[in-house]
């Protein structure tokens, strides 16, 4: 628990002592972790903790300032709290915008899942992932280019997450949301610069960048093509895996770019599984995806819910399938455990894919 958040509250040490600058040194880093070890230990996976570097531009430091008003337990329990109750409440509001009356427990039904669970117990801050691509998604379905641009813009916390959304939009020719999207990214890097100066600025990004090499350990227990080609790697030839994955890359680029190139006005539920492919594509496509990345796709499933389109079985599979896909593979070989839950919700992440593309191909079909 909290290994995360050990990042986050050493970062708001440092930005507070040495400067927001000092943040991205990693050396300075493992100082301020070190003293926090006792109060996060390591877990059975790993034998000693790992060091939790932050590749967030400086502006997202601004987040991580006040947790060091507590000690370190109090302030991740705080934390992890306000994260609790600032979703819940966003997705009452997102709701709310569809209907005016909203059913608390299939509101819940929801939150009470493994990406949700997992990202309250690490401390991470994908809540705010949720908040943005929801409100985009609000924006864009009401016209409102400029507004979904900007909100777009704070999915710059974590950037591999627009790698598939930003083509799309220039393929469609959203030239308003785009340029909604680089105002917003202009006064968050503008504001980045005035807080970590020039050098944190680029020390962010550089850290960023290495977060698809070495620098990160957990590679092959995620859900993505790249954990597909690094377990493989250990029964196939190398060149042999890495074929295998680059084209699963490939095909999924072509998959989502393809709905966004169609020559058919979509109506305003084709619109949102046009961004719930291309979400999807996103966690199998980057190099960097952790199952807790699926956060943002609830708002998208209670849109769908909310119309009436979303069977039961993709509920249920979303609330029941990760935690006992985990249950399963622990069982049979705790030591693999991380690597084939992984990969397990690869299948599940394309299996959610195939079902969206097939929605999207009968919507146009009608």
């Amino acid at each position: 628990m909290g290994t995360d958040f050990r990042g986050y509250y050493a970062s708001a040490q440092i930005a507070w002592e040495h400067g927001v600058a000092e943040v991205y040194n990693p050396l300075v880093q493992a100082e301020y972790q070190t003293r926090l070890y006792q109060q996060c230990p390591a877990t059975a996976f790993a034998q000693q903790p790992l060091v939790v570097y932050m590749p967030y531009l400086p502006v997202f430091v601004l987040f991580f300032l006040p947790l060091p008003l507590l000690e370190f337990t109090s302030s991740f329990y705080a934390w992890m709290a306000l994260n609790l109750v600032v979703l819940v409440a966003y997705l009452w509001f997102f709701s709310k915008s569809l209907t005016k009356e909203v059913n608390g427990a299939r509101l819940l039904q929801w939150v009470v899942c493994l990406p949700v669970l997992s990202n309250l117990a690490l401390g991470q801050m994908n809540v705010f992932l949720v908040i943005c691509l929801g409100q985009f998604l609000l924006a864009f379905l009401k016209d409102q280019p400029l507004r979904s641009g900007a909100w777009l813009g704070g999915m710059l916390l974590k950037p591999h997450t627009l790698i598939l959304l930003l083509p799309g939009l220039v393929l469609s020719r959203n030239w308003r949301t785009l340029l909604g999207f680089v105002t917003s990214g202009i006064l968050l890097l503008g504001l980045s610069l005035l807080m970590g100066g020039i050098g944190g600025l680029l020390a962010s990004i550089q850290l960023a960048l290495q977060f698809a090499g070495p620098l990160i350990q957990t590679g092959a227990s995620m859900m993505n093509w790249r954990a597909l080609a690094l377990n493989l790697q250990g029964v196939f030839p190398t060149g042999l895996a890495w074929t295998l994955a680059i084209c699963g890359m490939i095909a999924t680029a072509l998959c989502v770019f393809y709905f966004w190139l169609r020559k058919s006005a979509p109506t305003k539920t084709g619109l949102v599984y046009l961004i719930l492919i291309t979400y999807l594509g996103t966690c199998v496509l980057t190099w960097h995806s952790h199952f807790y990345l699926l956060m943002p796709l609830i708002p998208i499933f209670i849109y769908l819910d909310h119309r009436g389109v979303l069977p039961v079985s993709i509920r249920a599979a979303w609330i029941f399938t990760p935690p006992l896909l985990y249950i399963t593979v622990y069982l049979v070989n705790p030591s693999l455990a991380r690597n084939w839950f992984g990969l397990e919700l690869l299948v599940f992440d394309l299996a959610l894919l195939a079902w969206t593309a097939a929605r999207l191909i009968k919507v146009d079909r009608s």
